[in-house]
């Protein structure tokens, strides 16, 4: 029986991706610090899983959850674009020291098989579209810090590609595109409509609304990590993960939800913070053939099941609407 360790596993992705390991025979190490995610994303799977609460900055603390372990999915990181201009030392500090300890962990363990997720934010504003993996990585602009967060994917994926190269385990990273579903945190762009909707708030938008993107559903995106980590096409290569089959517009966006959600929404735009991407969509070609992969979820329909997960925690949306990390809770 193979051990597995999920870094993040108890947050959107993670929790999503450890409940389908949970259907195989593999034994599951979740490695996560709860200020983003939570035990309650784990559910009904809590005691399938051994959860070691803690913090990938703490070398001591990876280097012993990960002891025995065939295989690192590495997810841990801070995400939300409103914290990167917020918080970007704490998103430098984590995603930069975290990278250096899996890896380094990695290597003290002998674990064989690595996937770290990355993010389509490497490509900055691309120039390609749609944009294939061996587009140029791009900060625009190193003192916006926007581009934080960026910062640490493009770091982690040398690291980890050249720490195995030299000591001879297999990486795998995938550059995931503007995933969404439930269990996500509200300081997204689609939970945030919801919110708003929900609870009649004022319906904002950045810019002028003509901005697009290709939402993926969290399970299309679980369905492609899986797959890169386990076929023997995805060692050592790059992929991104994504939906190249639908480009909305923020505004389409908007309508859309309306239709889900039954309520007349009236946008009222407001400026957009700079550094702002005015389009995004994945090339996944190469996923796709060498991979099997191919994303099944319309829009449309994973709006619907995300709708309706975030308008039954309706609670919790009152209860922290700007306050994410626990020392902001009191």
């Amino acid at each position: 029986m193979e051990k597995v360790l999920v870094t993040g596993g108890a947050g959107f992705i993670g929790s999503h991706l450890v409940s389908r390991l949970c259907e195989s025979d593999k034994e599951i190490v979740v490695l996560d610090n709860s200020w983003r995610g939570s035990l309650e994303n784990l559910g009904d799977f809590r005691n399938r899983i051994k959860f070691v609460e803690g913090d990938i900055r703490d070398y001591s603390v990876v280097k012993k959850a990960m002891e025995e372990v065939g295989t690192v999915f590495h997810l841990a990181s801070i995400q939300g674009t409103k914290f990167f201009y917020t918080h970007p030392d704490l998103i430098l500090e984590v995603g930069l020291i975290g990278n250096l300890n899996v890896a380094r962990a990695i290597v003290e363990n002998k674990v064989k098989r690595l996937l770290f997720t990355s993010s389509s934010e490497v490509y900055g504003q691309p120039r390609i579209f749609p944009t294939p993996e061996n587009h140029e990585i791009i900060v625009p602009d190193i003192k916006n810090p926007r581009w934080s967060y960026s910062v640490t994917k493009i770091a982690g994926e040398s690291i980890f590609l050249n720490f195995a190269k030299k000591y001879g385990f297999d990486s795998t990273l995938v550059r995931i595109h503007n995933a969404y579903g439930p269990k996500m945190g509200w300081e997204h762009v689609i939970p945030e409509f919801i919110r708003r909707v929900v609870l009649n708030e004022k319906f904002t938008i950045q810019g002028n609304g003509t901005e697009t993107r290709s939402f993926c559903y969290v399970s299309d995106i679980v369905d492609g990590i899986l797959l890169a980590a386990s076929k023997e096409e995805g060692k050592n290569e790059i992929f991104n993960l994504g939906n190249d089959k639908e480009e909305y517009r923020i505004l389409d966006l908007v309508k859309l939800l309306s239709n889900v959600s039954g309520k007349k929404i009236e946008p009222i735009q407001i400026d957009k913070l700079e550094g702002s991407t005015s389009r995004r969509i994945p090339d996944i070609s190469k996923a796709r053939m060498m991979l099997g992969y191919d994303p099944k979820v319309k829009l449309s329909e994973g709006l619907k099941l995300a709708f309706d997960w975030y308008k039954s925690k309706i609670e919790s949306i009152i209860k922290y609407p700007s306050k994410p990390f626990p020392w902001e809770r009191g």
